[in-house]
């Protein structure tokens, strides 16, 4: 196993969190925070991504859906019910990989629903809610060229999304063994698998999730392979300012409740075992599940 991915779910299996204690936390009474906003008429600022496929992505009518979308709208079905605010307002905010975090910071969102790493950098920044999800980082490239592993990639065009957690992995990759990779940063993941479909770049590095997903849609799936070990093994999670706490602790409430019931299971396999894709339920994301917390890889 990639010593990385054996580093990380170490971490996992000790980590202390204080779930059980938010989980069975009673959330009457007066609301704080973003809560106190909403309660008293504000809209909900929910940030969200235009093609974060399957996570969170604009559907053809141009509303926002996806795996992490509809987990946040459970979310704030809870919030309605616990705080009575039948009228809820949700405004929604295109981010991308490069303003997600100020804006939140910045008060222009108060929840990030999208495919959010969680690294030691951002949570010290922000705060995760609970693992919603494990992937790791690999790269895809054409059918035919001559890449099967990192080292492959001396002196390539490859794409990297912006403020992307896997850039700083690349990048010291890159420097330690003199690869000269040649980098062109891309908005976001459907810009990069454009640019290797049309050739602007030799390969992509990002999310093996995200691969199959665009993989699977694409009119010509042959043409593209997924290589080499993964370079990172990541967990995804919702993101909300550090000084939301009971916004925080509603929104583990409501992930554990979904765990418990089974419906996340069900959310899972309605966006992750379509006829497009096929990406069941990891070992790792199962044992996670049963204890639940908001550990960051790096």
């Amino acid at each position: 196993m990639n010593r990385k991915i054996t580093s990380f779910m170490s971490a996992v299996a000790l980590a202390v969190t204080s779930f059980a204690i938010l989980a069975t936390a009673c959330f009457a009474g007066e609301p704080s925070g973003t809560l106190n906003r909403i309660k008293s008429g504000g809209a909900l600022m929910v940030g969200v991504r235009a093609s974060s496929v399957p996570f969170s992505m604009l559907d053809d009518s141009g509303n926002p859906s996806g795996f992490t979308v509809e987990l946040c709208s459970k979310i704030f079905d809870d919030v309605k019910r616990e705080f009575a605010m039948p009228d809820l307002k949700v405004k929604y905010v295109l981010v991308k990989s490069g303003d997600r975090i100020q804006k939140l910071l910045d008060g222009e969102i108060d929840i990030e629903c999208g495919s959010t790493t969680n690294t030691k950098e951002r949570s010290a920044q922000v705060a995760f809610a609970n693992t919603i999800f494990i992937t790791s980082s690999r790269i895809v490239t054409r059918a035919g060229m001559d890449i099967k592993r990192v080292d492959d990639l001396k002196g390539r065009k490859v794409a990297i999304a912006q403020n992307a957690s896997v850039a700083p992995i690349i990048t010291r990759i890159d420097l330690e063994r003199k690869l000269d990779i040649q980098y062109v940063r891309v908005k976001d993941f459907a810009e990069g698998f454009q640019f290797v479909e049309s050739k602007r770049v030799d390969a992509f590095v990002s999310d093996d999730i995200q691969f199959a997903e665009f993989i699977g849609s694409s009119s010509h799936p042959a043409d593209f392979v997924v290589v080499g070990e993964p370079l990172s093994v990541d967990p995804l999670g919702i993101m909300l300012r550090k000084d939301d706490a009971q916004f925080l602790s509603i929104a583990n409430h409501t992930l554990n409740d979904l765990v418990v019931s089974g419906e996340f299971t069900r959310i899972y396999n309605k966006w992750f075992m379509s006829k497009k894709l096929k990406f069941p339920m990891a070992e790792s994301l199962k044992k996670l599940l049963k204890t639940p917390n908001n550990t960051p890889n790096y």
